[in-house]
């Protein structure tokens, strides 16, 4: 668990961040390695930040929420998820091309509803820390609807999948938590994509 710096019992402790106690928001790389490489472009729109409309809901089948905290500050949750997907998808090796601007009428168009992307710290003295994302994936071809779901991961510092340190700034520990459940919620999505692309035509 975290320690927790001048703080009461119970809730969200977003709010003892400290500006600039931490480093710039980690890298959430998958690795994953598609065994099969299919013959399409897919253009990633930019993702819908819906974040606002989802406050409050449970995510993943957790007790964690939705929720308006996050260590991200003034950035652009969009264009920061936009960016890691493109990557993601290139480096996987799913699809012959991967851009952001539509090139034919045969591409795939990767939508993207952001539902929760944020952090919260809870607890006394020792904050257990939460990274909390949910997005609504769609992917469409010549106006066919070929998939829609919704990809959820929460990931605290208790986890196995949690890449930070147990001795840490909370606003750093909070933007590694909210980076390494992106970075789960990517693999399972490209797992998804790799399983379901076989049926399309």
């Amino acid at each position: 668990m975290i320690l927790v710096v001048f703080c009461s019992g119970g809730c969200n402790r977003a709010a003892v961040r400290i500006p600039g106690a931490s480093l710039d928001f980690p890298e959430s790389i998958t690795g994953y390695k598609a065994k099969t490489s299919f013959p399409y472009t897919i253009v990633v729109a930019p993702p819908a930040d819906q974040r606002f409309q989802h406050y409050g809901e449970r995510v993943a089948g957790t007790r964690w929420k939705g929720c308006s905290t996050d260590a991200l500050w003034s950035g652009d949750a969009g264009q920061l998820i936009q960016e890691r997907l493109v990557r993601e998808l290139r480096s996987s090796g799913l699809f012959s091309k991967v851009t952001n601007t539509p090139v034919g009428t045969e591409d795939v168009v990767m939508r993207t509803e952001i539902h929760a992307f944020c952090s919260q710290v809870v607890g006394f003295i020792y904050g257990r820390v939460a990274g909390i994302s949910a997005l609504r994936v769609s992917l469409e071809r010549n106006g066919k609807i070929l998939m829609d779901y919704k990809f959820e991961k929460v990931v605290t510092d208790a986890d196995k999948e949690y890449t930070g340190s147990q001795v840490s700034f909370i606003e750093q520990a909070m933007k590694v938590t909210m980076a390494d459940s992106l970075r789960e919620l990517m693999k399972d999505m490209l797992k998804r994509f790799e399983r379901e692309a076989t049926t399309w035509q």
